[in-house]
């Protein structure tokens, strides 16, 4: 059996764009879009960015159009006030 030791990185997703036309019985609304653009705006693990990309389609079931993630994680939504 084969593992991957490529240990994973922490990323702090701030902004994603899904392709919601595709892939589902429905069309989805401006509302419903955006909720899932935030619920995937977040810290995630993965071992690079096309992981990542992988790990968030498939959690979410949409394509990834565009996406903006840093492993620099000192950044305003990670930020305690």
């Amino acid at each position: 059996m084969y593992f991957d030791k490529t240990k994973e990185t922490m990323y702090l997703v701030t902004d994603i764009f899904f392709d919601t036309t595709k892939g589902g019985d429905r069309e989805f609304d401006a509302e419903e879009a955006s909720d899932v653009t935030q619920d995937a705006i977040g810290l995630w693990y993965a071992r690079d960015e096309n992981h990542l990309c992988d790990k968030i389609s498939k959690a979410f079931g949409f394509d990834i159009i565009n996406i903006n993630a840093t492993t620099n994680t000192l950044h305003p939504l990670t930020s305690y006030m």
